[in-house]
């Protein structure tokens, strides 16, 4: 079983704090489970986008707290049942 990461609000967004907030876990699982590095960082992005992210890889998080929060939590509960890179891209895709 995998570990259970705190859900995500719209404020961790904006908060200035030296604990990892929940999206910054999600976010460098994602990034380990892709492979680390270049790719990592790759699958994050893409698996965010799949989640339903809008925004463009320029547009902070912080601008659009509550869809942020959405999605992460999104990712947050596959990540829960599966840690399989294929098997979560495949709890989003269309």
């Amino acid at each position: 079983m995998n570990q259970i990461i705190a859900e995500v609000q719209a404020e961790d967004f904006t908060k200035v704090t030296i604990d990892l907030l929940p999206h910054k876990e999600i976010e460098n699982k994602l990034t380990a489970i892709g492979g680390g590095g270049v790719n990592g960082v790759a699958y994050k992005n893409e698996l965010i986008k799949l989640a339903g992210w809008k925004g463009d890889r320029l547009t902070s998080f912080a601008r659009k707290p509550e869809e942020a929060a959405e999605v992460f939590n999104k990712i947050r509960l596959a990540l829960a049942a599966n840690d399989d890179p294929d098997e979560l891209k495949k709890t989003f895709e269309v």
